[in-house]
């Protein structure tokens, strides 16, 4: 039989072991510390970084609501370094259609116009129309085509319609039928807005807009667009055209007098609400902010605030 290690031997072994794989371990705890204090300094830099891209993003919008900038001006558009830069973008809120002024008015002519052009049935369309004058007016009784409490009721959703104004435009997803106009026009949010007078900027509203509302044919309404976009035909370049006599509306849609009066409520060329659209840019860290502002308010009116 082989003889048994001395006692003291098997402790030193067995020490050894327990020494080794302490080290095991401690090594493990320094490599995981390690590792955290990384992932630490790296949140840290990605929050640092995106901070700083928040405050370019507020200068620019600083800029923008400085009612004498103009939408083509380079200090828009400033880098500060290789990494750092914010970019501003101004459009005129008027350029939207203001959906509680058009059904309030009871414009609905516009509306069945525009979901036309987008391809809605007609139809559609019409009991679109209906359910969106339910939700602004301020009665129960529902429209030939339209929906009150007992139709939303019907579809879980019993609080509604408000009988209000709609106070977004994210509110109108809720309306019965507006999916109908979501599946033919998928950006239909970039056409409304619940701001301004009601009347339409014509220096910026795009053809199927100024089409609706003025009640023109479509190549009337391009020719117009075209005829501001100038000769490159590019938005927000030298050549762009202001339009700034109503007379070359009238010219340009070919408008008799008559027509061109009618007009007289729906139509500006200069509205006093802007949207105000910055990004603040450090590396490949990007933060948005859009503003809606009243121009000639004084404080400063923020009519929306949203951070991307």
């Amino acid at each position: 039989m082989k003889a048994r290690p001395p006692f003291f031997t098997r402790r030193k072994g067995s020490a050894l072991l327990i020494v080794l794989w302490a080290i095991a371990i401690m090594s493990a705890a320094i490599l995981g510390v390690v590792e955290f204090v990384n992932i630490g300094f790296d949140e840290a830099a990605t929050k640092g970084k995106d901070f700083r891209a928040l405050q370019l993003a507020e200068s620019g919008i600083a800029l923008g609501l400085h009612p004498k900038v103009r939408k083509r001006e380079s200090v828009l558009h400033q880098t500060f370094d290789a990494s750092e830069s914010f970019d501003v973008k101004l459009r005129s809120e008027g350029a939207r259609l203001n959906i509680n002024v058009v059904l309030l008015r009871d414009q609905r002519d516009v509306l069945l116009d525009l979901f036309d052009q987008w391809g809605v049935k007609s139809q559609d369309a019409m009991r679109t129309v209906d359910c969106l004058m339910d939700w602004v007016d301020a009665d129960s009784l529902k429209r030939l085509n339209g929906a009150e409490q007992p139709e939303y009721a019907a579809i879980g959703l019993p609080d509604l319609p408000p009988n209000r104004p709609f106070q977004s435009v994210d509110e109108m997803e809720m309306v019965l039928g507006m999916d109908v106009v979501a599946k033919a026009k998928p950006d239909w949010k970039n056409y409304f807005t619940v701001w301004g007078d009601g009347k339409l900027d014509l220096n910026e509203a795009p053809a199927d807009l100024i089409e609706a509302v003025c009640n023109v044919g479509a190549r009337q309404a391009e020719n117009l667009v075209q005829y501001r976009l100038g000769p490159d035909g590019v938005v927000d370049t030298d050549d762009d055209v202001e339009l700034k006599d109503l007379s070359q509306v009238q010219s340009s849609l070919g408008l008799t007098n008559a027509a061109f009066q009618a007009l007289q409520d729906r139509i500006t060329l200069k509205s006093d609400y802007r949207r105000i659209e910055s990004t603040g840019m450090v590396g490949s860290y990007k933060r948005t902010i859009i503003v809606v502002t009243h121009l000639n308010s004084n404080p400063i009116q923020y009519l929306s605030w949203f951070e991307q």
